[in-house]
């Protein structure tokens, strides 16, 4: 153990405790990455392993611990459940990693005003969970809900399920309470009315911001009566060209579902060679109506229609539960002991088609075992998840799975659309995505936290272990040579050498003998 973090568990445990510190290291090793293994090569230009890790439980331990770390001049890493895959919740610099997970009650569950006062670490299955006992719904929450904390996922202020229907996350704050860098406590808006005004709009400002403005303590998420009926429809096609016609046609008629996703024929393939139950080899299209027992019905006529009119086929209802139950593990292929690199961006409807032929034709190019998936967050607005199967001891396809990401990401922008994120890996982004908007928001981060403490080296280009700025031309010039070196390698096989080590036995999510397809109906 170095002497800093001596120090920091000394300075630390006078505010939280000495059992809410941690600077062992085993603990610091299991907070130094998120979602996905970092190649070792990465270590040589960042420090990711921090020097501390404490759980605080209130907004006024967070201050404190913020004003230790402005004294100390140490980078503070605010982390909930670390299920992002961007670098964002990872050290760069050192520090201390503020782990958020023990925030986790409920703190006040309003029917009467529809909105839920919860800390920040609650996990969003937790709050869906205890809304659905007091007959509220939320309607809206990151795919990845058992693992994703509340403001974790306004942090990434990303698109997820019920996007479609009820907007992000951004759409449904009511109010925030933020430690900002100089550590004060502060209320982003406003309980029980919406923030509708002439002043500048805090949850805003907060959300998306990927922790580099302030620390979220605790959330005020409005909800809506429990739905009457919540029906999941299936569609499949042999590919996932064959399924945007009908896609696009649900977009364009005056139905309004809560959800609408896809997977790609390689996604579904990729399941049955696990062993896992699914429908068939084809893609499919899932779309889940929900409100009262009228209206769904009238949605769901409305898509028999077109199921008509855009051919493919329609699954048994019990293969469209089945396919709305796993929404949450839509990276399940990890079982068998592969990693995932996943890339997330954003395309507009009318791109599709032409993004989905590039994407297959890079995947194609650098030999890869991928698939593609996704949802729509509007629309218009089509956000596609493609993953990137590899076995992490292999060092030159582990570094490739950056590569992957940033090769993705500038696909998206000659598309007309954008990457999602930004976090360590593409901070060197902002500038192309944000053009001449980028510099405002370096003022608002150099005001709000002058001493650049707050989660330093995410979205906005950081310092290496060295002391020196790191390029976001040097970064693109290194993940592009890297695309290029695995393009040059075999074919890869780790996917298919790890199908026939497995036991599906030990599977996580409903492993060992499946059962057999339930039958088809045709439209």
């Amino acid at each position: 153990m170095s002497k800093r973090s001596d120090e920091l568990h000394i300075k630390l445990s006078k505010i939280v405790g000495a059992d809410r510190v941690r600077t062992d290291k085993m603990e610091r090793l299991l907070h130094n990455h998120d979602l996905a293994p970092l190649p070792p090569l990465m270590e040589m230009g960042f420090k990711m392993m921090p020097d501390a890790v404490v759980r605080p439980k209130s907004a006024e331990e967070v201050s404190r611990i913020i004003g230790l770390a402005v004294r100390e001049g140490v980078p503070l890493v605010p982390r909930g459940g670390a299920s992002w895959g961007y670098g964002g919740a990872m050290p760069c610099e050192g520090g201390i990693v503020l782990d958020m997970t023990s925030m986790n009650e409920i703190v006040r569950m309003d029917v009467d005003n529809l909105e839920i006062e919860v800390e920040a670490g609650a996990t969003w299955q937790k709050v869906i969970d205890e809304a659905e006992k007091a007959g509220l719904f939320i309607g809206y929450y990151p795919s990845s809900k058992p693992a994703a904390t509340i403001a974790g996922w306004i942090a990434t202020g990303g698109i997820g399920v019920g996007t479609y229907k009820y907007g992000s996350v951004k759409n449904n704050l009511r109010n925030m309470e933020v430690v900002l860098p100089e550590g004060q406590i502060i209320n982003t808006g406003f309980d029980y009315v919406s923030d509708h005004s002439a002043a500048y709009n805090l949850n805003d400002l907060f959300t998306g911001t990927e922790g580099t403005l302030g620390i979220v303590t605790k959330v005020t998420l409005k909800a809506v009566p429990a739905p009457e009926v919540v029906k999941p429809i299936s569609i499949m096609y042999p590919t996932l060209i064959e399924l945007y016609p009908m896609m696009h046609a649900i977009t364009r008629k005056r139905i309004q579902p809560l959800h609408i996703a896809f997977v790609d024929e390689h996604h579904s393939r990729y399941l049955k060679a696990m062993g896992k139950h699914t429908p068939g080899d084809g893609a499919i299209l899932n779309v889940v109506l929900e409100g009262d027992k009228v209206s769904v019905e009238h949605e769901e006529s409305v898509i028999a229609e077109l199921i008509t009119e855009h051919g493919g086929t329609r699954l048994s209802d019990e293969d469209a539960q089945h396919e709305w139950e796993e929404n949450p593990y839509e990276f399940r292929v990890r079982e068998v002991g592969v990693s995932a690199a996943l890339a997330e961006v954003v395309v507009p409807m009318t791109e599709f088609t032409d993004t989905i032929e590039d994407l297959y034709t890079l995947i194609k190019s650098m030999k890869m075992e991928a698939s593609v998936i996704g949802m729509l967050g509007d629309r218009n607005t089509v956000l596609l998840m493609p993953y990137y199967l590899y076995v992490e001891k292999k060092l030159v396809k582990s570094m490739a799975s950056l590569s992957f990401g940033n090769k993705v990401g500038n696909l998206s922008m000659e598309h007309k659309g954008r990457p999602l994120g930004f976090g360590l890996f593409f901070a060197m982004n902002l500038k192309k995505i944000r053009r001449d908007g980028a510099p405002v928001m370096y003022d608002i981060k150099t005001v709000l936290d002058p001493y650049d403490i707050m989660n330093p080296g995410k979205m906005f280009e950081g310092m290496t272990r060295y002391g020196m700025p790191m390029p976001g031309a040097m970064m693109g010039m290194g993940m592009a040579m890297m695309a290029l070196g695995k393009k040059v390698l075999p074919k890869d096989k780790g996917f298919t050498k790890a199908v026939k080590d497995h036991d599906p036995e030990r599977g996580h999510h409903g492993g060992g003998e499946e059962k057999a397809p339930a039958p088809k109906e045709k439209a």
